[in-house]
């Protein structure tokens, strides 16, 4: 039985219409034409659908943009006031009981102020994202491992210019960050293939079995 195209459409709504011409090339001719016959009795033109389809570009970058902050969950780029104090209390806290500790047990002074950097640039990344991914294994290994490669790059940097500028050392706290960020996503990726490698080795012995 055909389909009358034209009663189809006249139940329609004009966006339906309008998102329907924009995509026209994959209509057939019938189709095509009884749309067009639609289009000009409600007075729909083709600038009516060249808007259309702006606003509709539109609202799929807003939805984009709100699936980007889900996935990032509360990662919300700042920390909340309470998370700012724990945050200093613990930097307090790990100052204060290092001071505390005897000599014997100190760093050697070279490597004080990059694990000063250090720590304070991890506890508030976990503190920044403590919502997200406090429960999340990758977190931790990523922020142990990119702690010490971000000790080890600022302690080389001081070195060679023996005493950070307060811009230098905002800029050793950022490296922190892009470490970690950079060890995450390679953490995430490597558990990802590791994964879809075991299940791929789980549905082989599978259909072995069957066999």
């Amino acid at each position: 039985m055909p389909i009358d195209f034209s009663a189809e459409y006249s139940e329609q709504s004009d966006d339906e219409l309008l998102q329907l011409a924009c995509s026209r090339r994959s209509l057939t001719t019938e189709a095509a034409t009884a749309l067009d016959a639609e289009l000009s009795r409600r007075n729909l033109t083709e600038s009516d659908r060249v808007e259309h389809q702006r606003f509709v570009m539109r609202q799929e970058q807003r939805e984009a943009k709100r699936h980007r902050r889900r996935t990032l969950g509360t990662f919300k780029y700042q920390m909340s006031w309470r998370d700012l104090l724990w945050a200093f209390a613990v930097i307090g806290v790990i100052s204060f009981t290092y001071s505390a500790l005897p000599n014997r047990y100190h760093m050697k002074p070279e490597w004080q102020e990059p694990a000063f950097i250090v720590m304070t640039t991890s506890v508030s990344i976990a503190f920044a994202t403590r919502s997200v991914f406090w429960r999340n294994s990758a977190f931790w290994t990523s922020l142990v491992i990119s702690t010490a490669i971000q000790l080890v790059v600022v302690h080389e940097w001081m070195r060679r210019v023996s005493n950070l500028s307060r811009g230098e050392g905002k800029l050793a706290s950022l490296l922190g960050c892009v470490l970690f960020l950079a060890v995450y996503g390679l953490v995430r990726l490597m558990r990802r293939i590791f994964d879809n490698e075991e299940a791929m080795t789980m549905h082989s012995g599978d259909s072995h079995a069957l066999e």
